[in-house]
């Protein structure tokens, strides 16, 4: 009994000084299956990464050409800004070096690895949730 007054006083604190609201909650939740489709999408990326990772490991006849590769890419939120820049460290043979406003910085392990990076999976996604949050 006394949780739940907790949490209400706690709920009617946050809607009124937060900008909480249970409209704001019903958006965050219709995001949820989007935001789980990311995640699937993520892990089977890391996955393809690895097995290349792995393939130039193990074929010393291939000749790895490091490369460092700049992007610009403009979202609306700057959550979506650091997600894509976290997926992109997240997978095996990149990392995102740097980044500032809509521009990002990324080291390849293999040119063929920064190839479309501005067009990836990951950007598409997050343009997907940047449309539903209208």
């Amino acid at each position: 009994m006394i949780g739940t007054l907790v949490c209400g006083a706690l709920y009617l604190f946050l809607y009124r000084f937060a900008g909480y609201s249970p409209r704001r909650e019903l958006v965050l939740l219709r995001r949820v299956p989007r935001f789980v489709l990311y995640i699937v999408i993520l892990i089977k990326e890391v996955i393809v990464a690895n097995c290349k990772v792995i393939y130039y490991i193990y074929n010393s006849k291939l000749e790895v050409e490091p490369r460092v590769v700049t992007f610009r890419k403009k979202f609306k939120e700057d959550a979506h800004k650091a997600l894509l820049a976290q997926c992109i460290t997240l997978t095996p043979g990149t990392i995102t070096v740097h980044l500032e406003g809509n521009k990002y910085t990324v080291h390849c392990l293999d040119k063929d690895m920064g190839i479309g990076l501005g067009e990836s999976v990951f950007v598409k996604q997050l343009r997907k949730l940047e449309s539903e949050a209208k």
